[in-house]
């Protein structure tokens, strides 16, 4: 199962959702499994089902959400 960590920013000025918010939109898509949200880094790991059509999935609801990804960091992991 791979694991996905986004590293995001808030833009000036906009009206953005928390970041926990994020993390339940993140949550709501259908191939993701869990959702761990790191404010104090800005972090949001993902672990989902499927492959990189699935990655560039999360990362746009991500930034249709308003924030922009400083960093990604993808791994597969053994569950």
């Amino acid at each position: 199962m791979p694991d996905l960590m986004v590293w995001v920013t808030k833009p000036g000025g906009e009206a953005v959702p928390d970041l926990e918010s994020l993390g339940e939109e993140v949550r709501g898509l259908d191939h993701v499994s869990e959702v761990d949200v790191r404010v104090e880094g800005s972090v949001v790991h993902v672990s989902f089902q499927g492959g990189k059509a699935e990655q560039e999935e999360i990362e746009g609801a991500i930034r249709e959400a308003g924030y922009e990804i400083f960093k990604v960091s993808h791994r597969d992991t053994e569950r």
